[in-house]
């Protein structure tokens, strides 16, 4: 018997594909295992927001909170930043991609666990993803209807539970994000998702980003799943699976 000092080119073909063959199997694995990682981190984030949600109703007279507070320093001047419903947005450090917040600043600050995980799904787009801050994604809207507006003022009051006549049927949160055009490297021939931080009667901002459903937090505190009305995906990137519960100016699902 002759002894061969090396492969034949049909068996290096052969190991070739066995390897790709095997690459493939793991790389899906591996992405199946992320999209799970993120769906758990989702649903624990809503849930801990659910549940602060429910303390923070409970110790001011069932009123939901304000969206967003802009701070105003001496004189009228320039203030400490923006008190966004998840935290306080500091100033300066405002540039896309590097904006930085402090999440026990917010109004459920005190009842949300300071533990809760940057949520990975939006790295889920790759280069579409156009960052907001450095520390990750937050990846959850707010219900605007709920919190009387999108910026608080003399003349928006945020509703009370007791003005709700379904609680298990409002969404107060729900996985969130926005098509953006026009800023950090978008453009509208090269679109990009962003995190965005709620929704309305109006905006078309609910992420169905798993399995083409949203995860939702109902006032009753109760969770689930809604699909989106096709008719509101948004087409810059229909892809991404952003759109709506109901046709815009619905307020199915908001009050």
């Amino acid at each position: 018997m002759r002894n061969r000092a090396g492969y034949t080119l049909l068996e290096m073909l052969v190991c070739l594909g066995v390897l790709g063959i095997l690459t493939a199997v793991v790389a899906t694995a591996a992405w199946k295992a992320y999209e799970s990682s993120a769906l758990g981190i989702s649903t624990a984030n809503i849930r801990q927001l659910s549940a602060g949600a429910q303390a923070y109703l409970a110790e001011n007279n069932q009123r939901f909170w304000p969206f967003c507070e802009k701070r105003i320093g001496p004189g009228g001047g320039p203030g400490i930043g923006t008190r966004w419903w998840f935290g306080l947005e500091r100033q300066p450090g405002r540039t896309e991609g590097d904006r930085d917040f402090d999440p026990a600043a917010g109004p459920l600050g005190p009842f949300v666990p300071k533990a809760m995980r940057p949520d990975p799904s939006l790295a889920l787009h790759g280069s579409t993803l156009k960052p907001k801050f450095r520390h990750g994604y937050l990846g959850v809207g707010y219900n605007a209807v709920l919190a009387g507006g999108w910026i608080a003022s003399k003349r928006s009051t945020p509703m009370s539970y007791w003005d709700l006549p379904h609680p298990g049927r409002v969404v107060v949160f729900a996985t969130s994000a926005q098509v953006n055009t026009f800023q950090g490297g978008a453009s509208p021939s090269k679109p990009k998702i962003e995190d965005f931080y709620g929704f309305d009667e109006r905006e078309v901002t609910i992420h169905f980003r798993h399995g083409g459903a949203a995860l939702v937090a109902y006032a009753d505190g109760s969770g689930g799943f809604l699909p989106i009305e096709e008719s509101t995906r948004d087409p810059r990137l229909p892809a991404a699976n952003i759109g709506r519960f109901a046709p815009r100016g619905s307020f199915q699902y908001l009050k």
